[in-house]
């Protein structure tokens, strides 16, 4: 799983100094920036290519607002995307559900709290936070017909930052934080049992998830990081010379009085 949706509740680990320290500007949020044709390329699995990128970014009186669009193999799926002093928050629960459409299901939120990723003074060596997110989902509809379930179920997530590191990948080595989730996914009816699983993602500033990895060592990893290109420069703003005096000999002789 990806980063989910959730209010932070931080348990940030105290300073051992008193130095004020001025906490970074939580839009755009340098962990997951919402940065007009920032495209990331990664390589899902072993073959897959998953591509997301983000457009139609806008301010807002709350900080920023625009979406964010996923692409998994041929098929693809968007949700809307808004920074505020809390952090990240996404339109389909987080990025599991922009996923989920992407590969096809049919995703209904029914319960989202929080953000995606919390603001960036939460994220320090020893911040957790708590993230919890319920869907129906319904199987894409077959050529064949037959039927199509609706499944329920919950994601809870805990996530906690254990540190900083540089990380290499195809895209380049990166200074990144390194988060560990544990994820409980659990059927939305009383009594029933979850099952968790654990995933470490690393966070690189001005980019977002540049690795992500599970247990059985599948995940993603950054191939590419896009950005628009800055308009072509104009024709140079160099002074042009001032055309030189007409030399002497060519000045015609005063008038004869």
């Amino acid at each position: 799983m990806l980063l989910m949706g959730a209010s932070p509740t931080p348990e940030v680990a105290p300073r051992s100094d008193t130095q004020a320290v001025e906490a970074p500007a939580a839009c755009p949020n340098p962990y997951f920036p919402l940065e007009e044709g920032l495209t990331l390329t990664y390589r899902a699995g072993t073959s897959s290519t998953f591509v997301m990128s983000t457009h139609g970014v806008t301010p807002t009186p709350e900080g920023l607002r625009g979406k964010l669009l996923v692409k998994l193999k041929d098929r693809q799926g968007e949700t809307e995307a808004t920074c505020s002093a809390e952090g990240m928050s996404l339109g389909l629960g987080g990025l599991e559900g922009a996923l989920l459409s992407a590969s096809g299901m049919e995703v209904q939120v029914v319960s989202s709290e929080g953000v995606a990723v919390p603001a960036p003074a939460s994220l320090v060596p020893g911040g957790t936070w708590k993230n919890s997110l319920s869907v129906k989902l319904r199987p894409p509809a077959s050529k064949t017909g037959g039927l199509r379930p609706t499944i329920s179920t919950t994601f809870d997530k805990a996530a906690t930052v254990e540190g900083e590191e540089d990380v290499t990948v195809a895209a380049g080595t990166f200074k990144a934080l390194k988060v560990r989730n544990v994820v409980t996914a659990r059927a939305t009816r009383p009594g029933a049992e979850g099952r968790s699983m654990e995933t470490t993602v690393w966070l690189a500033p001005g980019v977002g998830i540049v690795k992500l990895t599970t247990a059985d060592g599948t995940g993603l990893e950054l191939l590419q990081v896009e950005r628009p290109r800055p308009a072509q420069a104009k024709a140079s703003t160099k002074a042009k010379r001032p055309l030189k005096k007409a030399a002497a000999a060519d000045k015609k002789p005063p008038a004869e009085p």
